[in-house]
């Protein structure tokens, strides 16, 4: 698949999509991320294509990221926009502060912790410029350490491809987000009629993929085109200790699956093998009454027992190359 690139003019940093508003927001929201965050920056300002606008927003930090941020702004480009919460509003309305402050007809997230690689507001920009049926932009992306060592690559597929949206959805939800962390995708702000739930809190960004792919397609752009870090303070790790992934799969898939596929009895037995295959997989995380709850309503004893079997299964079935294509 060819990706059109974008016009020359319109990467230049002087000409803008409209007078004053940038085609892409880059948003980074950040809590107590003065670790990376100028690293986070420069990888912004590093970029192929120069049409953006910096959206910084601080959910009340203890550490130096407000100085930080003053000093990039002093030192680098006013295109920096920071903004700092009065009070500490949880990770989920914190992204929805992002976009309330965005003015781009683009959004790209970016963690604070994380990097963009030079071609990545260009590819991803040019792939919603050329596909006007395309609701979501994903990219590879490096997965690095705390020093920047490269560890792997991640990616929704080997090649450039346009999937369905609709066969997108039921990857993710049967099983796991392979579209990637926010660092990793971009969108149109007016495809996105949602916002990120305050209610989830390990995929409450699988969520908002999910919304936008209800109303069109995904696009995969092979090789790497951002870094993840990986590092002891992510609050995801601590999450999926706490049992919550289990939690926040049950309501995507209520969500999803049986909403839009209610009628569907092999959807309605996939969701019920795979819940009772999730509290396999977190027996160690929730309480026996917990699970008893889960079961009575996605599974039983019977399928819970064949778990075992099932599991090596369902992760075949899940990364089997036609879901790749």
């Amino acid at each position: 698949m060819h990706i059109q690139a974008p016009d020359k003019k319109v990467m230049m940093g002087h000409f803008m999509s409209e007078p004053n508003i940038p085609k892409v927001s880059v948003c980074i929201p950040t809590f107590n991320g003065a670790d990376y965050l100028c690293q986070a920056v420069e990888s912004i300002l590093a970029q192929n294509y120069q049409d953006f606008e910096i959206i910084i927003v601080d959910n009340c930090s203890t550490d130096q990221t407000a100085t930080l941020v003053e000093g990039l702004q002093k030192k680098n480009d006013q295109r920096i926009r920071f903004y700092k919460n009065e009070s500490n509003i949880g990770m989920a309305e914190n992204f929805n502060k992002c976009l309330e402050y965005a003015q781009g007809t683009y959004i790209k997230f970016l963690c604070a912790d994380d990097l963009l690689l030079p071609e990545c507001l260009e590819q991803m920009a040019a792939a919603l410029d050329a596909h006007h049926s395309v609701t979501l932009v994903c990219g590879g992306r490096m997965i690095i350490d705390e020093t920047g060592k490269e560890l792997k690559l991640k990616q929704y597929s080997s090649r450039d491809t346009i999937i369905p949206g609709g066969k997108a959805i039921t990857r993710c939800l049967f099983g796991k987000n392979y579209i990637g962390e926010p660092t990793a995708i971009m969108f149109r702000k007016n495809d996105l009629t949602g916002c990120f739930r305050s209610d989830l809190l390990q995929l409450v960004d699988m969520e908002v993929w999910l919304q936008l792919l209800e109303q069109g397609d995904l696009l995969n752009i092979k090789g790497s085109l951002c870094a993840i870090r990986l590092h002891s303070k992510q609050v995801s790790r601590a999450n999926c200790k706490s049992g919550q992934p289990i939690e926040d799969r049950m309501q995507l898939l209520s969500r999803f699956a049986l909403k839009a596929h209610g009628v569907s009895n092999l959807i309605r037995l996939k969701s019920l093998f795979h819940m009772s295959y999730r509290v396999y997989l977190y027996r160690n995380y929730l309480s026996e009454e917990r699970k008893q709850e889960i079961l009575s309503l996605w599974g039983n004893r019977f399928l819970y027992s064949l778990m075992f079997v099932w599991g090596p299964i369902e992760k075949y079935l899940i990364k089997s190359p036609k879901y790749n294509n």
